[in-house]
């Protein structure tokens, strides 16, 4: 009997409805920030719409925190810089 791999938890190629989970929000609001940019677009994987997960990660963690004016740093302000 030959033993099967254990499947990867972490697939670098995500279909829409997972891309839409690893980035927490809901299939219709990630179609939107695809089309509004804020996402990147698919890849195409032989008529396959995949999302690489690093792409996505990369794109979440260039959104804006939330309070975020693109201001100064509090800790240079703490410091007086």
């Amino acid at each position: 009997m030959t033993a099967r791999p254990a499947p990867f938890p972490f697939p670098t190629g995500l279909r829409r409805a997972a891309a839409a989970v690893h980035c927490g929000v809901s299939a219709g609001h990630f179609d939107r920030m695809v089309k509004e940019g804020v996402m990147p677009a698919p890849r195409d994987l032989l008529g396959v719409k995949t999302w690489l997960r690093q792409e996505l990660d990369e794109a979440l963690f260039s959104l804006p925190t939330i309070g975020d004016e693109g201001g100064g740093n509090t800790c240079d302000e703490a410091f007086g810089l």
